[in-house]
């Protein structure tokens, strides 16, 4: 019988972030479950968790997510998508979903709020990763791009509420959405083509996975414009997907002495 050798601090480290991004995302999907049985009433989507008793769990779980990906560390394409997804993670929390194609006025300024610590905090966090890597030695060409892109979201969707906040309200959070899930789509679909990342079992799932997540973000983006009553099915469909490929991801992963992103 093979003996598995004893799990590194690293190796334990990357387990318990990756365990938690499900864990955040188990969380979600329960505090929103709770709300709607509470109510008698199945909400028009997780996102709408966000007005009733499921938010401070709805929010923090996505703030959870964005810490997690954040924290797991490589120097890859995969990686740096990850990063990126990252960074949209708290304006999905921080910009609400329109109900009934309005954003009511009384979290408007919760939005503000957020949005302007999310700028600041967000700067910093560049500027403080920038440093760190160029103190490591590892301020590449792939870093500063990634550095880049985080940066003009983060800088951008401020400027988007300040220049239009209507707008802002009643597309930021698909547009935050659409593009974190397209983004783990990416990540997917790039492993899937790495044949050296992974199994060929493996592979073939991410695949699938990769292909099903961009189907479920076409669905969301037509219902939300046709204002059809399914976006909690796109969203319930995106959120199993992601998870299914965390814990593909999970599994690959749980023995190998170097687990970073790659």
């Amino acid at each position: 019988m093979t003996q598995v050798a004893p799990a590194t601090s690293l190796a334990r480290t990357y387990r318990y972030v990756r365990l938690a991004i499900l864990g955040a995302v188990l969380a979600l999907l329960v505090s929103v479950t709770a709300a709607a049985l509470t109510a008698g009433t199945a909400p028009e989507s997780l996102s709408a968790g966000f007005y009733t008793p499921a938010r401070t769990v709805f929010t923090g779980s996505l703030f959870a997510v964005s810490l997690a990906l954040l924290a797991l560390s490589g120097r890859s394409v995969p990686q740096a998508l990850l990063d990126i997804a990252a960074v949209l993670a708290p304006l999905i929390a921080i910009i609400p979903t329109p109900v009934g194609g309005v954003v009511p006025v009384a979290v408007h300024a919760d939005v503000v709020n957020g949005l302007l610590t999310f700028a600041i905090v967000g700067v910093a966090g560049v500027v403080a990763a920038l440093l760190v890597a160029r103190a490591q030695r590892t301020l590449t060409r792939g870093v500063l791009i990634t550095a880049g892109a985080a940066g003009a979201l983060i800088i951008g969707f401020p400027l988007w509420a300040a220049a239009d906040q209507e707008s802002l309200l009643r597309f930021g959070h698909l547009a935050a959405t659409l593009a974190f899930f397209a983004l783990i789509a990416a990540v997917a679909g790039w492993t899937a083509c790495a044949p050296s990342s992974s199994r060929p079992t493996a592979r073939g799932i991410y695949a699938v996975i990769a292909v099903g997540i961009l189907a479920a973000v076409g669905f969301l983006f037509v219902v939300f414009l046709a204002a059809l009553p399914l976006v909690l099915i796109g969203e319930v469909v995106l959120l199993l997907l992601f998870s299914a490929f965390w814990i593909v991801e999970t599994v690959q992963t749980w023995n190998d002495p170097d687990p970073r992103i790659r």
